[in-house]
């Protein structure tokens, strides 16, 4: 057992590492704001809300897709019933859709990139260049798939 103090506010070793928000309700707890790269480039205003929203559904679309989890399993299934690999390889082809408007837009390279900030926590806030990349990639994400896909007014912008 601990001599380590913790309570539902979270513990003195969360608030020396992280910022930490309280969240009300009836049993407050804390919620550390800070936790990915992505987070801290948030709050240190590298990116826009819009851009940290793109890389938390990208998170989101790649852990349900069971990215971090294990491989697929293609061999047929002899019962007719849908199968929990069958829902891993459809989430698994949305994830894929989502970051290959990346690849398409702006290469293999931006792709990469965005992929390895948000799903493994690179740090690229000390490279404007990288930086700049990431940017593109997480707004054209949430241009095309979090705005209801493609925009009906996408050919007028510039005239």
């Amino acid at each position: 057992m601990s001599d380590k103090s913790h309570t539902d506010l979270g513990t003195k070793e969360i608030y020396k590492r992280h910022s930490v928000m309280i969240e009300g309700g009836k049993m407050p707890r804390a919620k550390v704001m800070d936790q990915l790269v992505v987070d801290r480039m948030l709050m240190n205003g590298l990116l826009t809300l819009q851009e940290h929203q793109a890389a938390e559904y990208i998170l989101s679309q790649a852990t349900s897709a069971g990215v971090y989890a294990k491989p697929l399993n293609y061999e047929p299934k002899s019962s007719g019933g849908t199968s929990k690999n069958g829902l891993e390889s459809d989430q698994l082809m949305r994830y894929s859709r989502t970051i290959g408007l990346i690849s398409k837009r702006f290469g293999h390279y931006a792709k990469y990139l965005v992929e390895e900030v948000v799903l493994h926590n690179w740090d690229v806030s000390d490279s404007p260049d990288k930086l700049k990349v990431l940017k593109k990639g997480l707004s054209w994400v949430a241009d095309r798939r979090m705005a209801g896909g493609r925009n009906p007014v996408r050919h007028i912008h510039g005239k």
